[in-house]
């Protein structure tokens, strides 16, 4: 039988994670419970959002799961983690590991919440008098040696948050398939800004979990404005470009317009597949989602609607996972 290991967005039950790990030989069952407080480093809080890499969380949890589970033989461990908007008081993560004896138990689930803190893609935006910062953040750089601290708005409490790294400093290739990739992401927009695009931000922690190195630019809704930048960015020959905003029917959104001319290959799959997954969450509004790609170069475009749900389906569900194998392929490396 599978361990439980879920996300959820629901409230977290201790015991469903402590009945999954008992059986009849398991003489110790040890549980930890991790909450949200009312502060931080002394700063007021007063509620927690978590977001994640959903089937990359889980996947890397599993992982973890397995490669403990090994290393102390006997052990069987679940855990659940929320994803949300979370106040002070709520459970934000419930882990179980049962072993024979309560030595061995400790230890597994001491080892997993370190773990699952260290490596999985799960980020932490914590809520207070001088509003919403994000904690925890590592840079998702090719390798330890090179990693450097993300930039933030607030400290990098690598305790408190989660991280993108294994604890021994290395990423995991499995985990992290845009390893070696530097991605420009432009958010296309009169009205966003950096402290306020979100949309923009969650593409770049998106991509930073896979891997990736990020780079944001900001662009107004303007044709030869949006023709410069990406022109500009293709200069340096990143992996792929990705245009959030701009795409939609009203009378300021050109990005696709200006796109179209510049790519010299045009994906036609890729707006067809957006648009199919999009019209199961968002019924036939998803029929006015332009979402366009193509390469320029050996460099991969891609502009989706600006939407932050927009901007995650297209990146979990598409982009991320075709990176790989599209690059592979604009390098002449087979098919």
């Amino acid at each position: 039988m599978s361990p439980l290991v879920e996300l959820r967005e629901t409230p977290l039950d201790c015991l469903e994670v402590e009945r999954a790990v008992a059986h009849s030989a398991a003489g110790a069952i040890v549980n930890f419970i991790g909450r949200v407080r009312d502060h931080s480093d002394g700063n007021p809080v007063t509620r927690l959002e978590y977001e994640a890499y959903p089937s990359m969380a889980v996947r890397e949890m599993l992982r973890i799961v397995e490669e403990i589970e090994q290393r102390v033989p006997g052990t069987k461990l679940s855990v659940l983690h929320r994803v949300g908007s979370l106040n002070v008081g709520d459970a934000a993560v419930v882990c179980a590991a049962s072993a024979a004896h309560r030595s061995e138990a400790f230890e597994a689930c001491r080892m997993l919440i370190d773990e699952i803190k260290s490596r999985v893609p799960i980020w932490k935006r914590e809520h207070g008098p001088d509003g919403p910062y994000w904690v925890g953040w590592a840079d998702a750089r090719c390798s330890g040696e090179h990693a450097e601290p993300a930039k933030s708005r607030h400290h990098h409490d690598h305790h408190q948050g989660h991280g993108h790294q294994h604890a021994s400093g290395a990423l995991s290739t499995a985990a992290s398939p845009l390893v070696g990739c530097t991605i420009v992401c432009i958010t296309v927009s009169d009205t966003r800004r950096p402290e306020t695009d979100e949309s923009g931000s969650t593409a770049e922690r998106l991509l930073m979990a896979a891997g990736a190195r990020v780079e944001r630019l900001w662009v107004r809704d303007d044709s030869a404005q949006i023709a410069e930048l990406v022109s500009g960015s293709i200069a340096a020959a990143p992996a792929a470009i990705l245009l959030t905003g701009g795409t939609g029917i009203g009378p300021r959104d050109v990005t696709c317009e200006v796109l179209a001319p510049l790519l010299e290959r045009h994906l036609d799959g890729f707006g067809e597949a957006f648009r199919r997954l999009s019209y199961e969450a968002v019924g036939t509004r998803a029929i006015l989602s332009r979402a366009i790609a193509g390469t320029l170069g050996q460099t991969l475009v891609f502009a989706v609607p600006g939407s932050p749900n927009a901007v995650r389906l297209a990146l979990e569900q598409l982009v991320i996972p075709m990176i790989p194998h599209a690059r592979s392929m604009l390098q002449g490396e087979g098919h």
